[in-house]
């Protein structure tokens, strides 16, 4: 009897032993990264809210695969090297799908990572991922390839605004992307390049640069920053008059930055976008979206709130496609035969980059018209057909990746 009773007991030690040693689950399904603190804080906030949104409807309709599904937010600080310790703190708890980030440098980062260990990666901000030795299985985005928004700005720009330009970039990787795309669409318009500036991020003073800009007096000035640089470049050109004579082209603008740079955001300042609210006018699939966001934050959901929400939508979607959670060599070619229509049309990632095929759409400034969110006019939407490059021109990357490498002022 005591032989049993501890023949017993030692039974029950190893199945708790066993137990202990059994993987635990993984605390969320999607692990996503934005840099709510820092430059970018405002813009990784709509990011986060448009996968917020998300999640909540589908767990209103009973989740993924029929349970609720969770995500995990962390601040990656707008930092590669915070960015990828967030990743793997994700991927050693067991989260196996990442998604996020707003910065093109830091994506390339987490892309790289994703694919050496098999990650998958869902990025939703301007970057490269499509190109060159940046392509990798595991990678897809929502957001755009850097060179469109250039590209289909240029070509607006030299036919509407003029032909003498110069720029002031970002001194990164999407900042250069946006000069590539300028200087070869100024070679196929015509166009004469008056020279470049490339400032840092975390750049608060451009009002050095007024004289320089003056006196080339080109037609078109490119200023390709973003975040709080691109607020304070706006304000104090307009502050110094120099957008009352000088039109003014955005590779990428957001509608903080316009209600925070009130009417010096005049009809002389052109931006691009991946997506503007009144859209919902054309497509009617928006219109939930828009009349959502619109309810719970008080204002409408701008282009990145847009880049998070099909982020969120399309991993769900994926996964409910391939009938698992977790799985990425199942989920993953669900993703590339997935179809979809929300806020902006019928779109789809082109199986041979995961690039999302979107419209690039050019925004003309309201300044002192400007109404509630009301802030600028669509002027033109760029299908992809006219900003996308061929795959195999992409992944060879040599339409704009000599430009890149040899930019004039660098």
């Amino acid at each position: 009897m005591k032989r049993f009773l501890v023949l017993t007991m030692l039974a029950g030690l190893c199945a708790l032993a066993f137990a202990s040693a059994a993987p635990a689950a993984p605390p969320a399904d999607v692990g996503w990264e934005f840099p709510l603190s820092g430059p970018y804080g405002a813009y990784a906030e709509e990011m986060k809210r448009g996968v917020d949104m998300a999640v909540e409807e589908w767990n209103a309709k009973g989740g993924v695969l029929g349970k609720p599904v969770k995500v995990l937010v962390r601040d990656s600080e707008l930092k590669a090297d915070v960015a990828l310790r967030r990743m793997k703190e994700y991927v050693d708890s067991g989260i196996n799908i990442i998604g996020g980030n707003l910065s093109g440098g830091i994506s390339m980062v987490i892309n790289q990572w994703a694919n050496k260990n098999k990650v998958l990666y869902m990025s939703t901000c301007h970057n490269s991922l499509g190109q060159g030795k940046d392509w990798g299985y595991y990678g897809f985005t929502t957001g755009i390839k850097s060179y469109m928004t250039g590209a289909a700005l240029a070509d607006f720009a030299f036919d509407k605004l003029g032909k003498k330009w110069m720029v002031i970039a970002a001194d990164y990787r999407w900042g250069h992307d946006q000069v590539a795309a300028f200087l070869l669409k100024s070679k196929k318009a015509g166009g004469k390049f008056l020279g470049a500036i490339y400032t840092p991020i975390g750049t608060r003073d451009f009002s050095a640069y007024v004289p320089q800009i003056l006196a080339k007096k080109p037609d078109f000035l490119v200023l390709s920053v973003f975040g709080s640089d691109l607020v304070s470049a706006i304000k104090q050109f307009g502050e110094l008059g120099l957008s009352q004579r000088i039109k003014i082209a955005l590779p990428k603008t957001a509608m903080p930055i316009m209600k925070e740079c009130g009417s010096s955001y005049n009809e002389n300042v052109y931006g691009a976008a991946t997506w503007y609210w009144t859209l919902y006018k054309k497509y009617p699939n928006a219109k939930p979206f828009v009349d959502s966001y619109t309810k719970k934050f008080g204002r409408p959901p701008d282009a990145d709130a847009d880049s998070g929400y099909v982020g969120a939508q399309t991993l769900f979607m994926a996964m409910e496609k391939a009938g698992t959670r977790t799985d990425v060599d199942k989920i993953i070619p669900a993703l590339e035969g997935l179809k979809w229509n929300l806020n902006h049309g019928p779109e789809h990632f082109r199986k041979c980059d995961h690039v999302r095929t979107q419209t690039v759409v050019i925004l003309q400034g309201l300044g002192t018209k400007a109404k509630g969110w009301d802030l600028a006019k669509v002027i033109a939407e760029v299908p992809p057909s006219k900003t996308m490059l061929p795959c195999d021109v992409d992944r060879a990357d040599t339409v704009y990746g000599p430009i890149r490498d040899n930019l004039p002022g660098k």
